[in-house]
């Protein structure tokens, strides 16, 4: 296994050629996500022969109204789906690892993507002890953040406040501090300095004074 994932499409290929029911199931749960994140609506492996050492693509392809686009090759689509697909294929297999470190998860995502990257995080956290995750998130994206905060609040997937712990790290001049802050039943921030978020909502009023 390596950090960034170069392994995914080779393995998606293996479990496709050796593990029927085990490529069906995960496939199953790829697309889930990727209907979610609208970023494809179906995702196959290609094959141009029999064996391990045939050439192969991994294919993914978006539907329209009424109309199913062509499969791509995952080389030829946008960054952002080449990019959380390794991740979300290491939370999402059957015998991936029970806690996972991920570095900044939304890069090349669009805003919708991020968001539905952040329900699948509370998906994972929340299933059946089995299978359950414990994931720890390096991430500068409110769009995640938002989306467990709701999660909370709506009583979704059965994530409560003690199963969220955020850290902030505030900058001071060289130095930076940490803050932990935690999220209530209502999904609002609880703990957070003065400044948290205080650029955004900086930006914010200034988009609505013109």
């Amino acid at each position: 296994m390596d950090p960034v994932g170069d392994y995914v499409p080779t393995y998606l290929a293996q479990l496709a050629l050796r593990d029927a029911s085990s490529w069906d199931a995960l496939q199953e749960r790829l697309e889930a996500f990727g209907r979610d994140a609208g970023l494809f609506d179906e995702l196959r492996v290609r094959r141009r022969g029999k064996t391990d050492v045939d050439p192969f693509q991994v294919q993914v392809r978006k539907f329209g109204k009424g109309v199913k686009g062509p499969f791509r090759n995952l080389v030829d689509v946008g960054y952002g789906i080449s990019q959380v697909l390794p991740v979300v294929t290491e939370m999402l297999r059957d015998k991936g690892p029970r806690t996972l470190l991920l570095q900044q998860p939304e890069v090349h995502l669009h805003p919708s993507a991020q968001a539905a990257l952040g329900s699948l995080f509370c998906h994972l956290v929340t299933t059946p002890p089995r299978k359950r995750k414990q994931l720890i998130v390096e991430t500068h994206s409110d769009f995640i953040i938002d989306r467990v905060r709701m999660a909370v609040a709506d009583e979704q997937h059965d994530l409560k406040p003690a199963d969220v712990s955020i850290v902030y790290f505030e900058r001071l001049g060289l130095d930076v501090r940490l803050h932990s802050i935690s999220v209530d039943r209502l999904g609002n921030i609880e703990g957070a300095p003065p400044d948290y978020r205080q650029f955004f909502l900086e930006e914010l009023q200034r988009s609505v004074s013109y």
